[in-house]
């Protein structure tokens, strides 16, 4: 039986703010990471007060070491304890949420299905499962004008997958049937809105292969340069600056097969927009043939970072202008500087200049050691 919501309408100065957040990790006992994390998204809701909130995958952890240090699943009532702290920052301030699943919500072949039924259980989770549809979660959610009277722009929510079948390269794609389904609701809503395209935005958690081309290949030498992910790992990039604006802290994981999502956009005529989560680091924007691309940078703190700039990203959707959007990150930084319970000292760096660190650690320690013993030895002998 589905659920009857208030509908999600412009406000009365014509906008509707989506809040994006990042992969996020949750573990099933708090820490001081929990605690930032939802430091950050308590500020972050109170502060940019978005009309609509989606969670971009990878959200919790579906299991936790025992007292003999062994991995174990855990119990719905292990993860409904997740979920519901996660959820407790939107549920206070009653804002819509929705998501889309990661690569890691459904880890080692675990149905994700019970997961979504969990987040189903706060009253204003906007998400369904549409039935017969590769995935779990895909949906479509429809936004009223500022009367909310008449739907005047379309939100996508796509299960992106985990790995790819074999041949086919690392990470999932959204499956063909996926990809037909939104092309039927696509042509559905234009043909309800007079023949004309109802402009949409797409949220899902891997990556398009199309975001490559936002990038310029680099000698690995270049300070900026991050490796290429899977197929791409031959080659060094940078952020093609005429094309893209934002951060790129690693290679996008974007699948190696492309199947076609990209161009069905491009043939449908109302995708202006897709964000994605998967790449902790990177929080670049660029367009490639109009439609843009955005990452959203992670949100959680139990994963690999970027020194304190795990954020949210606001898309602000314009009743005027359906066709454009502004879009911007907020960081943990912008909102309390360094003032961190578990990210401290050199860690507050970007994550790929602390790695560098540690690895010289690993390097300096051991020859200092050596060299020291060396010297002992020497003047010993003498």
């Amino acid at each position: 039986m589905s659920k009857e919501f208030e509908p999600l309408c412009f406000d009365k100065n014509l906008k509707f703010k989506i809040m994006a957040v990042g992969d996020i990790h949750e573990k099933y006992v708090p820490d001081d990471k929990t605690e930032d994390f939802l430091r950050l998204i308590n500020r972050a809701l109170d502060e940019l007060k978005p009309d609509l909130a989606v969670l971009m995958g990878d959200i919790v952890s579906g299991h936790f070491k025992n007292s003999q240090g062994e991995e174990q699943d855990l119990s719905v009532e292990q993860l409904r304890e997740e979920v519901q702290r996660i959820i407790k920052p939107f549920a206070e301030r009653n804002v819509p949420l929705a998501l889309t699943f990661g690569n890691h919500d459904g880890e080692g072949g675990k149905p994700k299905e019970p997961l979504l039924a969990l987040f189903q259980e706060y009253p204003n989770f906007r998400n369904i499962d549409t039935p017969d549809i590769t995935g779990c979660g895909t949906c479509n959610l429809l936004v009223k004008d500022s009367t909310c009277d008449k739907d005047v722009f379309n939100i996508w929510l796509i299960d992106s997958g985990d790995r790819a079948p074999a041949g086919r390269g690392k990470y999932a794609y959204v499956e063909t049937d996926q990809i037909k389904w939104c092309e039927r609701v696509s042509n559905r809503l234009k043909a309800q809105n007079g023949g004309k395209s109802v402009p949409s935005l797409v949220f899902q958690h891997i990556p398009v292969t199309e975001e490559y081309q936002l990038l310029k290949k680099t000698s690995r030498f270049h300070p900026y340069a991050v490796r290429g992910n899977s197929w791409h790992d031959k080659d060094c990039y940078v952020l093609d600056k005429k094309k893209a604006t934002g951060y790129l802290g690693e290679g996008p994981c974007t699948p190696d097969y492309n199947n076609g999502q990209f161009a069905s956009w491009k043939k449908q005529g109302d995708v202006i927009g897709a964000f994605f989560g998967h790449d902790h680091m990177n929080d670049f924007v660029g367009k490639v043939d109009g439609i843009t691309l955005g990452q959203c940078k992670c949100s959680g703190f139990h994963i690999y970072g970027d020194g304190l700039r795990q954020g949210v990203r606001m898309i602000t959707l314009d009743e005027n202008d359906l066709w454009r959007f502004e879009t911007k990150m907020h960081r943990y930084r912008d909102f309390f500087g360094t003032k961190c319970n578990s990210i401290k000292g050199y860690m507050l760096l970007s994550d790929r200049f602390h790695t560098i660190f540690e690895r010289a650690l690993k390097i300096i320690i051991p020859a200092v050691a050596i060299a020291t013993i060396g010297t002992l030895i020497f003047y010993w002998l003498k």
